[in-house]
């Protein structure tokens, strides 16, 4: 074996297992109980899992690893924990696996050690350049690619709204006032696929269910069937991003009048929970008629909090910022995100909703800083300081995809950071960077650089957020070294409470 990789697996005399962090860490469990760093030495590695002279790469079990807080009777439970193998899998097992999947077989190798007659300035070069190596196997566009693929399906999924009432009654002019050109002017009534007397209309975002509504010739008791079949289809499919999360029911306001058929609907063929009222054109509503609607639907068992009243674009979309929140507040949490990008109503609401991210933003960058310091629990040279690199990069692909970075700022800004972090995180630059940090990037140290690195980056994420709200070029990302030093120092204050 003559290459190693960050996160193969080793295997010292004793029989025990563990995952190459660096030629001097090791993350494995020494006793039962937790997941722990060692020292290379104590661990004593003689063998690991390679093929063709390069060892075997599990980075993201690695990763998984380091930021588990289980417990382990031995080091081969966790193998067999985080490789996803039966429970109780003997070592047979654990080999057979990784050569039926992964073509690795167990090689004997030694850790080099340290040449202890060089020139102790040179030395610290020397091992960057191994550790350069090293991470040159490490792809880290492929990795920050997978985190924010994984984090739009986690924050950005697409809601499906329903658009349901009778011809005329404005849905589609409503639809174009909140989510725009979702449904094109020339496309009314011409939305594909067409189920069962209902049109889709979608983007990235969001999709627009819009019913055909009763037409001449139709009965309320054939309308109401239809839509009976069509919410059952929809809420009985498996995956529940396919179900209806919500329901846009209009009712004409000059018409004056909620019709049986519209309470059936509402009351039991939607779930009510699920379902807002808007009567529509109200521009041309009298107050007498709203009051009488209102009353009706109210007496039907609506909520007066969940009917509404709007008008159209051409008529100053009265309500449809109210109409816009409401649905927000309604929606499933996975499916906020996706709808406040959707629409196109209130710009300051998009802001808010930028801003109000802080949350699941502290999650993300407190889940990195835990595995960071788990990775510094046994001091991790300066010259090794760039086995961070992969954790910051999935806190930065996650971060990205909360914010909703779009391809093209992902391309030229995001990714070419990204590619610079392995600089940024050698042991000159770090010393430059932060003077007095000592010989070694040690649990604390290791912990302050990412969440700093994850607050410098969430600050970038959220003004290019707000800048495409705004239509404004959004910035690049570029390493501002006043910027980073400044948000260390803060963190290192505070202990961590300013994430």
């Amino acid at each position: 074996m003559n290459r190693m990789r960050f996160g193969a697996i080793l295997m010292n005399p004793a029989g025990e297992y563990g995952f190459y962090l660096s030629h001097r860490v090791i993350l494995t469990v020494p006793a039962p109980g937790p997941i722990r760093a060692v020292g290379a030495a104590d661990f004593a590695a003689n063998r690991v899992f390679a093929r063709d002279g390069v060892a075997v790469s599990f980075l993201p079990e690695l990763m998984m690893a380091a930021e588990s807080h289980a417990s382990f009777a031995n080091s081969l439970a966790m193998m067999v924990f985080f490789l996803g193998l039966p429970e109780n899998s003997d070592g047979r097992a654990l080999y057979e696996h990784i050569e039926r999947k992964l073509g690795g077989r167990m090689e004997e190798f030694s850790i080099r050690k340290p040449d202890v007659t060089q020139d102790e300035q040179d030395r610290p070069n020397n091992q960057e350049r191994e550790n350069m190596a090293a991470i040159d196997d490490y792809d880290f566009k492929e990795d920050f690619n997978s985190k924010f693929a994984e984090a739009r399906k986690q924050f950005g999924k697409r809601p499906n709204i329903l658009v349901c009432g009778y011809t005329g009654s404005g849905k589609s002019s409503l639809v174009r006032a909140i989510l725009g050109d979702v449904v094109p002017k020339d496309a009314i009534g011409d939305g594909k696929p067409k189920t069962m007397g209902y049109d889709c209309y979608e983007n990235a975002l969001v999709r627009v269910w819009d019913s055909k509504g009763l037409e001449l010739g139709e009965t309320e008791d054939e309308f109401t069937e239809a839509t009976r079949c069509f919410i059952r289809e929809q809420q009985n499919d498996t995956n529940v991003d396919n179900h209806i999360h919500l329901v846009w029911y209009t009712i004409q306001g000059p018409g004056a009048r909620v019709t049986d058929c519209d309470k059936n609907l509402i009351r039991r063929i939607f779930n009510p929970d699920n379902v807002i009222v808007v009567i529509t054109k109200d521009d041309v509503t009298r107050p007498n008629q709203r009051l009488a609607l209102q009353n009706t639907l109210m007496e039907a068992g609506v909520p007066a909090q969940r009917i509404l009243f709007a008008s159209d674009e051409e008529s100053g979309a009265r309500g449809c910022k109210e109409l816009m929140a409401l649905s927000y507040q309604m929606l499933p949490e996975a499916y906020k995100d996706a709808f406040m990008d959707a629409q196109r109503i209130d710009r300051e609401a998009k802001i808010a909703a930028v801003h109000g991210k802080e949350n699941k933003a502290r999650a993300i960058i407190g889940a990195a800083v835990t595995a960071a310091t788990g990775a510094g629990a046994v001091p991790i040279p300066f010259s090794d300081a760039a086995l961070l690199v992969p954790i910051q990069v999935g806190m930065i692909g996650t971060l990205a995809g909360l914010y909703g970075l779009r391809e093209e700022a992902i391309r030229q800004s995001a990714l070419p950071f990204v590619a610079k972090l392995v600089g940024v995180f050698t042991a000159t630059t770090l010393l430059k960077l932060i003077p007095g940090l000592g010989s070694a990037v040690n649990a604390a140290v290791a912990g302050t650089l990412t969440g700093a690195m994850g607050l410098f980056v969430k600050k970038n994420f959220i003004g290019s957020a707000i800048a495409k709200i705004e239509g404004r070029p959004e910035p690049p990302l570029g390493f501002d070294v006043d910027m980073f030093k400044k948000l260390y120092s803060e963190y290192k204050k505070n202990g961590g409470k300013t994430i």
